[in-house]
C-alpha cells in the first residue's frame, strides 16, 4: 500500500517510523527534562494512579479490589474485540449475526447487573455512616 501511495521502498518507510518514533520518545524526554522542577524530593510526590503513596514498600499487600478491578476490566473489554470483529462482519453475518450479537450483549448485561447487585463493584472507602455490606463483620 505504501507503494501506491508514496513510491517508497517498505524498508524506508520502515526506517522514516523508526527515526520519527526516536525523536519523538527524544523530544518528549528533552521537553520533560526542562519542565521538571529541580531537587524536587519524592516524599512530596504524593499518591500516583494505585492510590499507595509514592514511597511505600514495592511488597506491601496489594488490596484484593485492585485485583478484582483488573479482572473485571480484562472480561469486558475482551467482549469489545469480540464485538468490533462482529461489526467488521456484521453485513455477512446478517439477521443471524445480529441475533446472536444481541444475545451475547444481553448475556454481559446480565453478569454485570449480577455482580452490581451483589456488590462486587463496590470497593473503596465507604462514607461514614453508610451501611456495611451483607456479611461483613
Amino acid at each position: 500500500m505504501t507503494e501506491a501511495l508514496f513510491g517508497l521502498d517498505p524498508r524506508t518507510a520502515l526506517a522514516i517510523h523508526v527515526v520519527a518514533a526516536i525523536l519523538t520518545v527524544a523530544a518528549v524526554m528533552g521537553v520533560a527534562k526542562l519542565l521538571r522542577t529541580p531537587g524536587r524530593a519524592k516524599d512530596r510526590w504524593g499518591v500516583y494512579e494505585s492510590g499507595a503513596p509514592a514511597d511505600a514498600a514495592a511488597n506491601a499487600p496489594v488490596p484484593a479490589s485492585y485485583f478484582q478491578i483488573a479482572a473485571f476490566f480484562v472480561i469486558f473489554d475482551f467482549e469489545a474485540a469480540l464485538l468490533y470483529t462482529w461489526a467488521l462482519t456484521a453485513v455477512e453475518a446478517g439477521t443471524a449475526g445480529l441475533v446472536a450479537a444481541g444475545i451475547f450483549i444481553g448475556a454481559l448485561l446480565l453478569a454485570l447487573l449480577y455482580l452490581w447487585l451483589d456488590g462486587a463493584l463496590d470497593v473503596g472507602a465507604r462514607p461514614e455512616g453508610s451501611a456495611k455490606p451483607e456479611g461483613a463483620g
